[in-house]
């Protein structure tokens, strides 16, 4: 094997020397970044605060929405 090759195998995770240190699939990796974990906090935040206000109602709570009048 020359150099180019073993760069490339290195470099895309390729067959190594070390035992154990298999290249892992993209969503066991993701799981580990911080920044999913700070997106996920972020989503679930907007999701309670969605809750919370009655899905962002512009109206007060308690304000009942006035009938149309038919003819």
């Amino acid at each position: 094997m020359n150099e180019d090759e073993a760069r490339i195998q290195r470099h895309h995770g390729g067959p190594s020397g070390q035992p154990g240190m298999a290249h892992q699939p993209a969503w066991k990796r993701l799981h580990r970044s911080p920044f999913f974990w700070v997106a996920a906090a972020c989503i679930m935040a907007a999701m309670v605060i969605f809750v919370l206000t009655d899905g962002f109602a512009l109206r007060p709570a308690g304000a009942a929405v006035p009938a149309p009048q038919g003819p």
